[in-house]
């Protein structure tokens, strides 16, 4: 475990030298807070009829009493909030595609394979320099987003409606195994590639399932209820230790060594 701590600083030793990289990965993110509450202060001000229509469409029982202003707001809050779900699948991505690749491209994945460190400890400690960052910032946007909220919403059932428990218990729970499980798979990928952008664009189809959840919550196909998302949680993390462990056996660090060092 010593050793994987070792590797996590000097990944984030190196990151501070990547002001390019730092800004993909900062803006992002910031830009997934501004906008939604920009939006969400314009819906309230001046509700869309067709937005606020589309309550009445959808079962969910927490819209029940609310005014047509309200559903509007209330709707819109809560597809905005599955982006903060997204967050700790696109900001990993960014720093693990450069962690082994951007090794390589540096020269200094050679002595780095070479070393006296077990694999599990290696992949360990570059998963941890993208996952902390990640969930950092994630856990830092989504109390933005909480705080601006309060502002701006038009009362407080439309509060609580955005930010149900199973919205909290996804940021919370699920969040850490969503981030592992989207840098395992960039991790594993970039073993395998030689260029950053490629390995993002392959790993990004883990996105694929949060965005149907997205659609399905929006048609009011799918309610995220307390329960719902503890199960989904529980899944996640059950998925994040495979994933993890499944990184370790794809990462052929002999092959890789040879390979890249020809």
């Amino acid at each position: 475990m010593h050793k994987a701590l070792v590797i996590l600083h000097k990944e984030w030793l190196e990151l501070r030298g990547e002001r390019t990289l730092l800004m993909t990965v900062i803006v992002p993110p910031l830009l997934l807070t501004i906008l939604p509450i920009v939006a969400l202060y314009l819906i309230g001000s001046t509700p869309d009829e067709d937005t606020s229509q589309l309550g009445a469409v959808i079962a969910d029982p927490s819209f029940a009493g609310l005014s047509e202003p309200e559903v509007g707001q209330a709707l819109m809050g809560k597809q905005f909030g599955l982006m903060f779900l997204i967050m700790p699948l696109l900001v990993p991505a960014t720093i693990a595609s450069y962690s082994i690749v951007g090794e390589k491209m540096r020269r200094t994945l050679e002595p780095l394979l070479a070393a006296p460190v077990r694999t599990w400890e290696l992949l360990l400690g570059k998963c941890l320099a993208s996952l902390i960052p990640s969930l950092i910032i994630t856990w830092g946007a989504a109390t933005v987003f909480v705080l601006a909220l309060r502002l701006i919403v038009l009362s407080d059932r439309v509060y609580q409606v955005i930010l149900g428990g199973g919205w909290w218990i996804l940021l919370l729970l699920g969040s850490p195994s969503l981030a592992l499980i989207m840098v395992a798979a960039t991790v594993a990928i970039s073993g395998r590639v030689n260029d950053p952008r490629t390995a993002q664009q392959v790993s990004a189809v883990v996105v694929v399932p949060l965005l149907a959840l997205f659609i399905a919550q929006l048609l009011g196909v799918v309610v995220l209820t307390p329960l719902l998302a503890l199960i989904a949680s529980t899944a996640l993390a059950f998925l994040a230790i495979l994933a993890f462990a499944g990184a370790i056996l794809l990462f052929e660090r002999e092959n890789i060594l040879t390979r890249w060092a020809s």
